[in-house]
């Protein structure tokens, strides 16, 4: 009695059927990353942050945030421009937005320390009470 010889597969389609759950693997690894991922949005304007000894962790990303500029431009989520933000501001608060309303206020560092007081003057004017400054850690203890 005549044995045949075991039929092999040719080795490029060996290879085609093991890269199969590689590449499920991949895919699996991917939509994990990007369902687990937090995306971080850009601050509208840059800012040189100033130094703070202590300074806690924050992230502005996640929260509503007022941005100054250096050069004296406000961002407030949608608006832009000192009125239109105070007014969004106000209109916020007049509906009741939260009873301990807490401004966070990320400014550059080089901002004048008078347009830094006028702002505060105007956040108190429409009913903020209390501003929080974003800065970041550094400098003496």
């Amino acid at each position: 009695m005549r044995l045949a010889p075991p039929q092999s597969r040719s080795r490029r389609h060996l290879a085609d059927l093991d890269m199969v759950p590689m590449i499920n693997v991949v895919f699996l690894l991917l939509i994990f990353f990007l369902t687990s991922a937090t995306l971080r949005a850009k601050p509208p304007v840059e800012l040189t942050l100033p130094v703070s000894p202590l300074a806690e962790a924050s992230d502005p990303a996640r929260e509503a945030v007022l941005y100054i500029a250096a050069d004296g431009l406000w961002h407030y989520g949608a608006e832009q421009g000192r009125a239109a933000v105070l007014a969004e501001l106000q209109s916020g608060l007049l509906q009741g937005a939260e009873a301990e309303f807490t401004l966070k206020l990320a400014l550059d560092a080089t901002l004048p320390a008078q347009d830094l007081a006028r702002a505060l003057a105007d956040f108190a004017a429409i009913g903020v009470g209390r501003v929080d400054l974003i800065t970041r850690a550094g400098g003496a203890p």
